[in-house]
């Protein structure tokens, strides 16, 4: 048991030659992925020791391949988060754009009317069957902002 201890302890300093305690970091090289070591905080006496046993080279392909997957998929999605702000921008000018056309559409109804010398009113009922599109704007404008939020 105390063997064990003892190894533990020679493979785990306390110090660095520095006298100072060494930092746990983990390599990222294609030779030695994931691998952790020791090594001097501020590398001035350039300590250096191995934690983890070596990596066979099945260890090694398969971290590796792991870690391009993860690089390609993190590029897609930051593709695809591009490609999103855009389609919200473009989104957002078409809804600005339909609102101005809109109103553009409602002032010539009006002028039209009035022109006719009619006296312009909403009926009640044509206004409780705007109330479902009201919602849905309200509703959409909620889930647009949530995204937004989140680019």
């Amino acid at each position: 048991m105390s063997t064990a201890t003892s190894s533990t302890s020679s493979r785990c300093p306390s110090k660095c030659k520095c006298s100072v305690p060494p930092t746990l970091l983990t390599s990222w090289t294609c030779h030695n992925p994931g691998r952790r070591f020791l090594a001097c905080k501020y590398r001035f006496c350039n300590f250096f020791r191995w934690v983890d046993e070596e990596q066979s080279e099945w260890q090694r392909d398969v971290i590796n391949q792991l870690l391009l997957e993860k690089k390609m998929l993190r590029s897609d999605n930051e593709k695809l988060l591009v490609e999103k702000s855009q389609l919200v921008e473009q989104m957002i000018e078409l809804r600005a754009e339909n609102h101005l056309l809109k109103k553009k559409k409602k002032k010539k109804k009006k002028k039209k009317k009035k022109d006719l010398g009619e006296i312009y009113t909403v009926p009640l009922e044509s206004r409780m069957k705007r109330l479902p599109k009201i919602l849905y704007a309200i509703v959409f404008s909620i889930i647009l902002a949530y995204f937004m939020k989140q680019v």
